[in-house]
């Protein structure tokens, strides 16, 4: 009888709780454009073709995280945070991956000896991936929640096709 109750109270009292991820203290899908001006001093370039909201960078001294190079920070047309992007040097790939791996579900990784390195991670409705060239001196680390992606891979696979419609229209 105690196993019968004790199971009904940790089934009313124990909801699972998506948080959506955070980094440099910017919460993908709920930070607003007016919390990133309050928190780092933002240079705004541009608008995003895919999200159609403002696109901003945060001065990569105004984190206090070793080797981070660039940080953009991508909203959508309601001013919520969709995206953060950064750049750091490759050579900070294995920490990196290892410190997100503790956080986030793993959903593929390849770490060659030698080749591109990339991992990708998922935490509720965003994907994080790690992507290291071979050949480049640098990697990026993108947090992108679904609806950015959803909207990147439409738009993209839109314009592949009027491209292609327009060569072969050229034939």
């Amino acid at each position: 009888m105690k196993k019968f109750i004790l199971i009904i109270l940790l089934s009313v009292f124990h909801t699972p709780v998506f948080a959506n991820p955070t980094i440099f203290g910017l919460t993908i899908g709920q930070t607003t454009e007016s919390d990133l001006k309050a928190k780092y001093n933002v240079q705004q370039t541009g608008q995003n073709k895919y999200s159609m909201g403002n696109m901003y960078r945060i001065s990569s001294q105004a984190i206090s995280f070793e080797g981070l190079q660039n940080v953009t920070a991508i909203f959508n047309q309601s001013g919520k945070l969709v995206a953060v992007l950064t750049d750091f040097p490759k050579s900070k790939f294995d920490y990196l991956n290892q410190t997100v791996g503790k956080k986030y579900t793993l959903i593929s990784q390849q770490i060659p000896f030698v080749g591109n390195k990339s991992a990708t991670y998922r935490d509720g409705d965003t994907e994080i991936t790690l992507s290291a060239p071979h050949l480049s001196f640098t990697m990026s680390m993108n947090y992108i929640h679904n609806e950015l992606m959803q909207s990147f891979n439409q738009k993209s696979q839109k314009e592949k096709q009027e491209k292609q419609n327009h060569e072969s229209s050229m034939l």
